[in-house]
């Protein structure tokens, strides 16, 4: 029996080695060992305090092909490489374990069990970082507003809750680029004031918003020291109301020459728009007084000026004046001889002599819509003149030609009165080209 066994031994052995092979290649081309990338995995930083106690911050330096991702190389069977996804994998720098040239060894981990540590290998196999100074600054939050409120409203104040100012701490490099910190609200339809929570944005010197790496780089607080959430602030946003066609009244000082006296004030425009609390407007009941006054003393003629409305305002608390308004108006101050009075005829009561032919003639008249006529009472307590008591004409016969003319407006007085300076108009003539006929 023991003969049996013994007998061709070597043979037996042999027998086995290939059976053995055969199972080897028959496993192998059931489920082959293959090799998988699993791209873009995100790296997980740990112990980052071991850098920030030094009151230092650390910036990722990203890899010239893989950028702020690693790839892991997987070797195993293929039921395995199937089974695997790209959550199934953790990618770790430790900041403890960075060197002197700032590289930080990277080790992977995988939830699967059937995947061992040296069938896995990252690429790179480390991080860079640099590391630097840790600086803190505040930064003064301007409030931008989107869109436009409803009609009859403007925003009056837009105030942020926490402060005027916020701390920022960061890299000290990247802190020298902030240019602006912006809290833009949307106010589009709004009717009525409002409390709005909107993230911060904040801009470098160039005008470019900082990108979201480098927001994360950042730490914002406001202006007590409170981390902000989600960089978040409250902004309380103010309407007023729109108040249109205030009159302007214009002060004046000091006394015209002997004998002349003033006739009236005009400014251009008429009126103004203001925008204001309820209680500020009702304040200027109706009308507001320039502070800026308009000297007159020795005058003989007209004074006109340029006043700036914005002194004025600046003394009216919760008062402005429309947007996009120019502050300027132009003021004149009508000078007369005693018993001198100045009336505006309207173009369309003058009688018209002689018009040319409209069809061929185009005529442009300036001014366009009234003309200034200074009458003097030959008496003194001569009753003053209105409108109706006269009476002017113009010869248009001259415009027939093409050019400018200077025509003389013919005045009609009641007796007591004279004429106190010519009257003319400015008219441009141009003919009318006749469109070109074509015919078969």
């Amino acid at each position: 029996m023991k003969h049996k066994f013994t007998r061709n031994i070597g043979l037996k052995f042999l027998s086995l080695i290939v059976a053995f092979l055969i199972w080897l290649l028959v496993a192998n081309v059931d489920d082959p060992t293959q090799t998988v990338l699993f791209k873009n995995i995100k790296i997980t930083t740990v112990n980052t305090e071991s850098v920030t106690e030094l009151d230092k911050v650390f910036d990722v330096v990203e890899d010239d092909v893989y950028g702020d991702t690693v790839i892991i190389k997987v070797t195993e069977r293929s039921s395995v490489l199937q089974a695997l996804k790209t959550s199934d994998f953790k990618v770790i720098a430790d900041m403890e374990a960075i060197n002197e040239v700032g590289a930080i060894p990277l080790r992977v981990e995988c939830s699967n069990p059937s995947v061992t540590l040296d069938e896995m290998e990252v690429i790179p196999s480390v991080m860079k970082v640099t590391l630097e100074q840790k600086k803190q600054s505040d930064f003064v939050v301007t409030v931008t507003t989107t869109g436009s409120v409803a009609n009859g409203y403007e925003v009056g104040t837009k105030e942020v809750v926490q402060g005027k100012t916020v701390q920022i701490a960061g890299p000290e490099s990247l802190l020298n680029k902030i240019g602006k910190v912006v809290a833009d609200v949307n106010v589009r339809g709004l009717d009525k004031s409002v409390r709005k929570t909107v993230e911060l944005q904040i801009y470098d010197k160039n005008e470019e918003a900082l990108s979201d790496s480098q927001m994360a780089r950042l730490q914002i607080k406001d202006s007590s020291g409170v981390l902000l959430s989600n960089n978040e602030v409250m902004v309380d946003i103010t309407l007023w109301e729109v108040m249109s066609d205030i009159p302007v009244e214009i002060r004046t000082t000091g006394t015209p020459a002997e004998g002349y006296r003033v006739a009236g004030i005009s400014t251009m425009p008429v009126t103004v728009n203001l925008v204001g609390t309820k209680e500020a407007l009702a304040r200027l009941n109706g009308k507001i007084t320039v502070q800026d006054s308009v000297s007159v003393e020795g005058a003989t003629e007209n004074v006109s000026e340029e006043i700036d409305l914005t002194e004025t305002l600046s003394e009216l608390e919760g008062i402005r004046l429309v947007a996009d308004t120019e502050p300027t108006i132009s003021v004149t101050v009508q000078i007369e001889k005693s018993g001198d009075q100045t009336l505006e005829i309207p173009l369309s009561s003058l009688e018209v002599q002689n018009r040319p032919d409209t069809d061929k003639i185009s005529l442009v008249i300036s001014p366009a819509d009234q003309i200034q006529v200074t009458v003097h009472a030959d008496e003194e307590g001569t009753p003053a003149l209105n409108v109706s008591d006269i009476k002017a004409s113009v010869d248009l016969a001259a415009c027939a030609e093409e050019g400018v003319h200077e025509i003389p407006v013919k005045v009609q007085l009641p007796d007591g009165y004279s004429l106190g300076s010519p009257v003319s108009l400015i008219v441009t003539s141009q003919k009318i080209q006749e469109e070109s006929q074509t015919g078969n």
